[in-house]
């Protein structure tokens, strides 16, 4: 992820929450949204937003989606599709 997006990467030791709009994939479709110290905390939030943005979108496929990444770029969370 940060080797395409590298202003996207996170300080070292921080976990960063960001948001990705489905219908602007490249350019403008991908924001940071916060960072924090905590992993689990960051995982939570993002799952929470996805979740509430889903819940606003004409259909879950289309909405806007929050991923919470690791300083190295690693995905860590923020899918809710397995939540049934």
């Amino acid at each position: 992820m940060f080797r395409d997006f590298p202003e996207l990467k996170p300080s070292k030791g921080k976990f960063r929450i960001i948001g990705i709009d489905k219908f602007e994939i490249l350019g403008e479709g991908h924001w940071v949204v916060a960072d924090f110290d905590d992993r689990d905390e960051a995982i939570k939030k993002a799952k929470e937003m996805t979740r509430n943005a889903s819940k606003d979108a004409a259909d879950p496929s289309v909405a806007t989606v929050f991923y919470a990444y690791d300083e190295n770029g690693n995905y860590l969370g923020g899918e809710i599709h397995d939540e049934g």
